[in-house]
């Protein structure tokens, strides 16, 4: 199982990394710290499941799904991981091409939910 974790904030992608661990220990995890990075390694590799920031610099969330469904035209689950929970962001996600989101600050059995939904098959 290989999963890509896409996360400017090095903190956060090293908390994050440790939380798919609990869940996937097992798993080839790579990082990026912008979706440009992510795209560039996207081209090359294939992964089971993304998990993406949403703002990030250079390339954020919604130009890098954009590229993954379009450009690429992956399969990928791709997951956004964002601060945002307001009324309406979930709809803009999906709309924008996420096949899901996971809130900030990370609810670890909605993590668990979100990864098993995905990994499962």
């Amino acid at each position: 199982m290989k999963i890509l974790l896409v996360e400017d904030e090095s903190f956060n992608l090293i908390v994050l990394e440790e939380m798919v661990k609990i869940f996937y220990s097992d798993a080839e995890i790579v990082t990026a710290v912008n979706g440009q990075i992510a795209y560039d390694i996207l081209q090359k590799e294939s992964f089971d499941i993304i998990l993406s920031d949403v703002n990030m610099p250079v390339l954020d969330g919604y130009g890098l799904v954009q590229k993954i469904k379009g450009d690429l035209k992956l399969p990928t689950p791709t997951v956004a991981i964002t601060a945002f929970a307001i009324q309406g962001d979930k709809e803009k996600l999906l709309l924008a091409g996420f096949d899901d989101y996971v809130s900030k600050p990370i609810d670890m059995s909605v993590l668990e939910f979100i990864l098993k939904k995905y990994l499962s098959s």
